[in-house]
């Protein structure tokens, strides 16, 4: 019997779209990723060199990755045994997802990765859009929680694309409506250090109430480093189902050094990022037909009137600028296209070609 190809694919596999990652050819000024720009002074690479040069390559990594779940700890504030870390928040949300039930409900528009591990392991995914100002729509989180299958509600604040928080009176909202109807809460604060609010300052902690931090966005994004926050229960049933050695060796130490002598450089640098993130807001918002969404992350939503995005971002890549076009994302976003904070001398090129581009 003659079968079509890959018909041992499931049938969501073959139909979804995965995650898309722009390529930059050499030279391209990077503002398309949400990553810091500044990178590690060269006596801080020396030291870390020197750190990971001592590791045993033969052999396997700390399975419980403890140093690091030290360093973490101190970070954070947070008793190791509710911390749960993963390959990148990534794979923190594939084993929620994993270990979980129900369905899963997002506002939308945001991280499209929600969907796409949702999809990926056959987890029933209900998206319910936000408001036209992006805030959080708590009636319609309620109508769509009171009909769905007791799961797991994700709300991300900031948000990505739309750089915008959620109100800790919102969230809260949320959670209860969630309680009600028998969800659970995971609070996605991957742009934490840029905005300086958290739940675990407003929230009760909570079996059901998780919270996911990454480390990439300050600096860190090349070693993947993902934690979810909650409660040692569940920490102790997510371990049942990470896979082993999920933390590699490298990740372990590089990350464990740099969070514990490097700390006060990142946060300055997140400081200077938020200081440009406002500098540039004032400048776009000064060039005809743009209007920036205000930020408490290390990007900018933006929406263009006159040239289309599609056209705003050929003429940006052509002088060597990569930004996201955006704006086929969610009607919501209609116009829109997404800048990530460069250095002052990425951002003040990016605002000239921007300029420029307005003009076509």
């Amino acid at each position: 019997m003659n079968r079509p190809p890959l018909s041992w694919i499931r049938s969501e596999i073959l139909s979804m779209k995965g995650y898309s990652v722009l390529e930059s050819p050499d030279g391209t000024i990077k503002l398309d990723a949400m990553e810091n720009p500044f990178g590690l002074p060269e006596d801080v690479r020396s030291k870390l060199a020197r750190e990971v040069s001592a590791l045993s390559f033969n052999r396997y990594p700390d399975p419980h990755a403890r140093e690091l779940k030290e360093a973490v700890s101190k970070v954070i504030a947070i008793p190791p045994g509710r911390l749960f870390l993963g390959n990148g928040s990534d794979e923190v949300l594939l084993n929620v997802f994993l270990a979980t039930s129900g369905t899963i409900v997002v506002p939308e528009p945001t991280f499209s990765m929600y969907r796409i591990i949702a999809g990926s392991i056959g987890r029933t995914f209900r998206g319910t859009d936000l408001l036209p100002d992006f805030s959080l729509d708590l009636d319609g989180v309620d109508r769509m929680l009171r009909d769905e299958p007791p799961g797991v509600l994700v709300l991300a604040s900031p948000n990505n694309p739309t750089g915008l928080s959620l109100s800790m009176e919102s969230i809260g909202a949320a959670h209860r409506i969630a309680t009600k109807w028998g969800f659970t809460t995971l609070v996605d604060e991957a742009y934490f250090p840029f905005h300086g609010e958290t739940v675990l300052q407003s929230l009760p902690e909570a079996e059901t109430l998780l919270v996911l931090r990454t480390f990439s966005k300050m600096g860190l994004a090349g070693l993947r480093l993902g934690v979810l926050i909650a409660s040692q229960t569940v920490i102790e049933m997510l371990d049942k189902i990470r896979l082993p050695y999920n933390m590699d060796a490298l990740t372990q130490k590089a990350a464990a050094f740099l969070l514990r002598e490097s700390l006060p450089l990142l946060n300055a640098q997140v400081q200077e990022i938020v200081d440009l993130r406002e500098k540039m807001t004032r400048e776009m918002a000064a060039i005809s037909g743009v209007t920036p969404f205000p930020s408490r992350s290390n990007f900018i939503l933006f929406r263009v009137e006159g040239p289309s995005p599609a056209t705003v971002f050929r003429t940006l890549l052509a002088k060597g600028i990569l930004v996201r076009d955006v704006s086929g994302h969610h009607p919501l976003l209609s116009g829109t296209l997404r800048v990530t904070v460069g250095t002052g001398g990425e951002n003040r090129t990016f605002l000239a070609a921007l300029k420029e581009g307005m003009k076509s």
